[in-house]
């Protein structure tokens, strides 16, 4: 937190109060979990290309809202070294889970954009549906300055998130180009992700091929962006 802004005091909490009420939901229905599955290897793959136009194999990257850490289990699965590796979120319910999930990794509680570690610490920041959870743009550009001072010159952050908002769920935004260029400029590189999820698992009811159509043809709901970070 930033001086303890009381705007972004209030943020925070009403975004741990919009977590909690998420992560009391019951388990997803099995044909959404694997549509949910399906995109989160497409999403990685992508992400894993673009963090590699960033360097060789001895990166250093801090996810930022690394919730019960999925993703940076995914890194050390591909056989990226622990230490190598941090995570933050705003519940410690999550960060609990991750540490349990990712021996070795430093991961740490935070309570608001400012992140606990010196300036030039990574070469990488991640950001997965984060920013679209933060309502005000101050605080989003705050997390965002936050993410560009921890990573070293000649590094990168990567930022993957909704384009188009849930419109059942008043605790999101929609983070568009415009959004994301009042972040950090335009994005070096920019793509759009992830077909709409509920097609993906409708269509997996109905077999393989069905759901690699839905894959290949359904409409896009998010982007993942790279921006470069300069000394």
């Amino acid at each position: 937190m930033r001086d303890g802004s009381p705007d972004e005091a209030t943020e925070v909490e009403r975004i741990r109060a919009a977590y909690a009420k998420r992560d009391a939901r019951p388990p997803r229905h099995p044909a959404i979990a694997e549509a949910y599955r399906l995109i989160n290897v497409e999403r990685r793959a992508r992400t894993a290309a673009m963090i590699e136009r960033n360097g060789g194999p001895d990166l250093r990257l801090i996810d930022v809202g690394c919730g019960s850490g999925l993703d940076l289990a995914a890194w050390l699965a591909l056989g990226w070294p622990a230490e190598r590796l941090a995570g933050v979120d705003l519940v410690a319910e999550r960060i609990s889970l991750a540490r349990a999930a990712c021996p070795g990794v430093d991961l740490r509680v935070t309570t608001g954009s400012d992140l606990p570690f010196p300036a030039d610490s990574f070469d990488i920041a991640t950001a997965v549906t984060v920013f679209s959870s933060i309502l005000d743009p101050l605080v989003r550009r705050r997390l965002f300055d936050e993410m560009r001072r921890v990573v070293r010159p000649g590094g990168g952050i990567l930022v993957y998130d909704f384009v188009i908002r849930n419109p059942r769920n008043p605790h999101v935004t929609a983070m568009t180009m415009p959004r994301l260029e009042a972040l950090g400029g335009a994005p070096l590189e920019s793509v759009r992700l992830t077909p709409l999820i509920h097609l993906v698992a409708s269509a997996s009811r109905l077999g393989s091929r069905a759901t690699r159509l839905a894959m290949a043809i359904a409409p896009r709901t998010h982007r993942l962006s790279r921006w470069a970070v300069e000394g």
